[in-house]
């Protein structure tokens, strides 16, 4: 289980990849241009335990957020592999995606901190469904999930929903596209990505991110390992995380 959700590359160790960021709130979600107006076009570089995420275009840009063991770093001016003007807060060690309702803390049922888990079939026998009761504390501060209902491409061996439930509520589901799903090597990798926080009912979300995995000239800018992006070519990978 835990090997599948890898298909997730913001759940990936070394990758390097450009992401059409989406997010909503309330009332904003119904609106085309306020949504428009708020879409971003990052670059994301993770290696082991360190992060950078620079805002391309968008409202954030040319800002650049790097985490860094325990330090996190803002910097107002950066490019393709440069920070510049960074100043340094301690890391409050949250798991969530900046601006964003993702949060990598969530997966951690995958890693055999459960109850019980059950496995059944599904009338398509394309897929079938993994139920497991967890005791996990989100990243979103109060909240906490007791169950997860995750279902599964068989022959892929990916993810295509998952729903996190607290006192058989739903609070929140991640959609992961069968039809998004590209092969990287022999991994499969989403490039598509809904994830929405509810208080009961799918639709009825309160808030809501999209990513898209980002194309350029037919091709997805999306590396399984930083030595691989033509973008960072000649550049040592810890110097993208460097702020001197």
């Amino acid at each position: 289980m835990k090997e599948s959700h890898q298909s997730n590359p913001l759940l990936r160790k070394n990758v390097s990849l450009g992401l059409i960021l989406d997010v909503c709130e309330g009332k904003v979600c119904r609106s085309k241009s306020k949504r428009a107006a708020q879409k971003e076009i990052l670059r994301i570089q993770k290696l082991g335990n360190k992060r950078r995420i620079f805002a391309e275009k968008g409202p954030n840009a040319p800002r650049c957020v790097i985490k860094r063991g325990g330090r996190q770093f803002v910097c107002s001016s950066c490019g393709i592999v440069s920070n510049e003007s960074c100043r340094s807060f301690p890391s409050d060690g949250s798991t969530i995606f900046p601006g964003t309702n993702i949060d990598s803390s969530d997966f951690s049922f995958t890693a055999g901190d459960t109850k019980d888990i059950k496995c059944s079939k599904m009338k398509n026998p394309k897929f079938f469904k993994i139920e497991t009761l967890i005791n996990v504390e989100s990243g979103e501060k109060g909240k906490a999930y007791d169950k997860v209902q995750s279902y599964y491409d068989k022959k892929k061996e990916v993810p295509i929903m998952v729903n996190f439930f607290a006192e058989k509520v739903l609070r929140k589901v991640y959609r992961f596209f069968p039809k998004y799903y590209t092969k990287v090597g022999d991994k499969w990798i989403s490039t598509v990505m809904r994830v929405r926080t509810t208080q009961g009912n799918e639709k009825k979300f309160i808030f809501e991110t999209l990513t898209h995995i980002q194309k350029k000239d037919g091709k997805l800018k999306l590396y399984l390992d930083l030595s691989a992006d033509p973008d960072l070519k000649n550049v040592h990978p810890e110097s993208l995380f460097s702020t001197d």
